[in-house]
């Protein structure tokens, strides 16, 4: 920076001729620069100029070297998401000390660049001969535009005006619209219309504008496809779709006003402008955020970074949308799959109860169960009938709200529903044995079938599935069931040896899996809707051999669960036989029981022979047993109680004639005839 007075100095005059530049440090007396946001870095870079070790009348610098320097200095800041901040701090000296300080002021500046100076900070921090030396320091913010601007310090006394110059340069990238600036993380950013504007007008050019340090706006010489551009909701992770951008797309690839299909954002290659092209009817959550990222463009080693906010008008909600498509649906019946957007919220105010598909005069309901209804696009599954094969019907599609029905949106034309393929299930293929190979199986779950629609054209895009992932041919894949679950077909292969089982096995097992969805594509089904359930080897007599060697049951074409219920059956029959052959030797012990206790005497008189009797165990209602009876006195007695038992019986307990109100228990009705 430049210091001086209006009397032999020249006021407000600029040094021009920068022979070198140096890094000048922040020091007690000297410069300090630092983003106060945090978000980037400043460096400053100074003409070397004759330095003095004593600060010389007026405004200046104080290296590291604790040296005083007024030249000019310009200053470098990166505008981290739109904004950035500064400090500047200098050293005055007065002529005399008897100048005292009236004003300090920084002016000529650009606005746009430089958006606010802050009061100055004034601190006395020591003096040369008696004269006073003060450390004066301001904020600089710079909210807005990139570009190069110069600034003025002025500092009056009562007896003259001391100025010093300098300048900053500051990088990135701007866009604007209509003169107003959008990017940045504090401005309004894109503001769009409804669905109704989006669908009519999809495309907005932004006019752009960088500075790369060193170079003038006008250069050429900078790159601006090593720009990186990602994609961020308000809320969430999932990115709605609002654009669609593929990595595969040109980042400068708005060319001749126009971008490429499928890539919704580009700059021109000469960096002026910038375009962004939105997804009819993708409204997500009201916003959405497209961050960029410079490697080119740095400071002290942090890169430039900035944002373009995109919002939407939410007050009509977007329609439910299908994209357009040729689906196939078996001759024997089975499921057609719809991919749409828009059902869940948020886009809409509320959730989608049902999609009603409509061809061929029918009319079928939507399966919440085998659909994948996620964001950012919903793939909705419809159980049909069957068909003629070779025909071709369009389809219409309606979305059931909780207050409303409405027809679906298409995207590229209408949904046709051609009916192809065989009638008929996939049929049982048993695998030969061959010399050096073993025979495996492997269990995959397709969630949108089952096994009444596990049909010949499904299977092969299963088979076909297996061939991209695994190699070989048809004649090498085998079919030894389709279980239930949802359709669980057991697939047969061969395999050199464990050691090729094993690398199949994970083969199958890393490209069915969901993140994947290697193996989801090559069968053409959604990655959420197949999995990779198990597998096991099996044994050229027919017995199953698990992945590791070890034996399993015998039936190993059976599942796991198969197994065990089989066994649960198995055991309950065995206790039911148990049961049935204990209660037959109950009950023939019991007809014999009977036969002998009633065949000797009266009632309750025990035959002679029996076992009990003759261990005295027992005694009858005389008294006797074999080991001691009764006196021929009590024996005569208790015979004519029991005749008189049998002869009048005594009334039941609820009659009046009882004598009692209520009885318990029948036995109570003979108690006083056998005490």
């Amino acid at each position: 920076m430049m210091g001086g007075r209006t009397t032999g100095w020249g006021a407000k005059r600029w040094v021009a001729g920068l022979s070198a530049v140096v890094a000048v440090a922040a020091a007690t007396w000297g410069t300090t620069g630092a983003m106060e946001s945090g978000r980037g870095s400043v460096t400053e870079i100074a003409t070397v100029q004759p330095a003095t070790k004593q600060p010389p009348v007026g405004c200046s610098y104080r290296t590291s070297d604790g040296l005083h320097i007024n030249s000019t200095v310009t200053k470098q800041v990166l505008l981290m998401y739109g904004s950035a901040s500064d400090t500047i701090s200098f050293s005055f000296r007065p002529t005399n000390k008897s100048e005292e300080i009236e004003s300090v002021a920084i002016t000529s500046y650009k606005r746009a660049i430089i958006t606010s100076v802050s009061e100055a900070e004034q601190n006395v921090v020591g003096n040369v001969g008696g004269v006073p030396v003060t450390n004066m320091t301001f904020t600089i913010g710079f909210d807005g535009t990139v570009g190069e601007t110069g600034y003025v310090v002025e500092v009056t006394t009562q007896e003259d005006t001391y100025t010093m110059e300098g300048s900053y340069e500051v990088g990135g990238f701007v866009l604007s619209l209509d003169d107003k600036i959008v990017s940045g993380e504090e401005k309004d950013g894109l503001q769009l219309g409804d669905v109704v504007s989006l669908a009519s007008k999809s495309l907005t050019e932004c006019s752009m504008k960088w500075k790369a340090f060193g170079s003038t706006v006008s250069s050429a010489s900078l790159d601006v496809s090593t720009i990186e551009i990602a994609f961020k909701e308000q809320e969430g992770s999932t990115f709605l779709k609002e654009v669609e951008y593929e990595d595969t797309c040109s980042v400068d690839g708005y060319v001749d006003s126009k971008l490429a299909d499928g890539c919704g954002v580009g700059f021109s290659p000469n960096g002026n402008a910038f375009a962004i092209k939105t997804s009819p009817y993708r409204c997500g959550y009201g916003q959405f955020f497209v961050h960029f990222t410079w490697p080119e463009i740095q400071l002290n080693g942090e890169v430039f970074e900035t944002v373009l906010i995109v919002k939407f008008d939410k007050s009509s909600p977007p329609p439910c949308v299908a994209l357009a498509n040729t689906v196939e649906v078996d001759a024997r019946g089975g499921v057609v799959a719809v991919e749409m957007f828009n059902l869940l919220n948020p886009p809409q105010p509320s959730d989608v109860q049902k999609v009603i598909l409509t061809y061929d005069g029918k009319s079928y309901d939507s399966d919440s169960g085998k659909s994948t209804l996620e964001q950012p696009d919903q793939t909705v599954v419809f159980p049909v009938s069957g068909g003629t094969s070779g025909e071709t019907h369009e389809a219409t599609i309606e979305c059931a709200f909780e207050d409303r029905t409405i027809e679906a949106t298409y995207l590229g034309g209408n949904v046709q529903v051609e009916v192809t393929g065989e009638a008929s299930l996939a049929e049982i293929k048993d695998l030969p044995e061959r010399d050096g190979k073993i025979i495996f199986a492997v269990l995959i779950e397709f969630d949108r079938y089952d096994p009444e629609n596990y049909t010949v054209t499904t299977h092969g895009k299963c088979i076909a599935g297996l061939i991209a992932m695994l190699g070989g041919d048809v004649d090498g894949y085998g079919l030894a069931s389709v279980r239930r679950g949802s359709a669980i077909p057991e697939v047969l292969l061969y395999a050199d040896d464990k050691e090729d089982y094993d690398a199949q096995v994970e083969t199958l097992k890393a490209d069915l899996d969901e993140e994947t969805c290697k193996g989801q594509e090559a069968m053409d089904e959604p990655c959420s809707d197949v999995r990779f359930l198990e597998s096991y080897v099996v044994a050229s007599d027919g017995s199953g051999v698990s992945g590791d060697g070890s034996a399993v049951a015998a039936a190993s074409g059976l599942a796991t669960w198969s197994i065990a219920l089989i066994a649960v059956l198995g055991a309950l029959l065995v206790l039911l036989l148990v049961a049935l052959a204990l209660w037959a030797v109950y009950r023939r012990s019991a007809e014999q029981t009977e036969s002998d206790y009633s065949t000797s005497g009266p009632l309750g008189v025990p035959d002679p022979d029996d076992l009990l009797y003759n261990e005295s165990v027992v005694r009858d209602v005389y008294g006797r047993s074999n080991g001691a009876g009764p006196t021929a006195e009590t024996a005569a007695a208790r015979a004519r109680e029991a005749e008189l038992r049998e002869e009048f019986p005594r009334p039941p307990s609820t009659s009046a004639a009882s004598g009692r109100a209520e009885t318990d228990d029948a036995s109570s009705t003979y108690s006083g005839l056998m005490g």
